[in-house]
């Protein structure tokens, strides 16, 4: 799994970087297959700079991308509190990929196997010779 931490106009700090990851891998060992290639990218950046009247909204964008699945899942969430927003956007990927999990199981369970087939007709199939068995 590799895991891709980018901050734009935002301070990098140890506590945030460790909660990001702490979520990332809350993320990955609940909903996902044991999945190598996965690729989970969270980019945290200020969408809008703090005055003296207002304060900054921070944006957070979570993007994964599974090596199994041809899909890409991204979310994206903006608050006031950096740690609120990046928990509202790792509930709404949790969210979206417990949906998916539940239909791929329940698309599994109800599959039926089609059984198989012949083709040729019953008097085609008997005037066939059997093949010698090669030992």
């Amino acid at each position: 799994m590799r895991t891709e931490l980018v901050f734009k106009d935002v301070q990098r700090s140890a506590y945030a970087e460790d909660f990001i990851l702490k979520k990332t891998e809350l993320l990955a060992g609940k909903l996902l297959q044991p999945d190598k290639d996965l690729h989970i990218a969270v980019r945290i950046e200020k969408d809008r700079q703090e005055t003296a009247n207002r304060h900054p909204i921070y944006q957070c964008e979570v993007t994964l991308k599974s090596g199994i699945s041809a899909k890409t899942y991204k979310t994206l969430r903006q608050d006031r509190n950096l740690f609120r927003a990046i928990n509202s956007s790792f509930e709404a990927l949790k969210l979206i990929l417990g949906k998916t999990h539940d239909r791929l199981r329940h698309d599994r369970r109800r599959r039926r196997v089609p059984e198989f087939v012949s083709e040729l007709p019953e008097a085609e199939t008997e005037s066939i010779p059997a093949r010698p068995l090669i030992t």
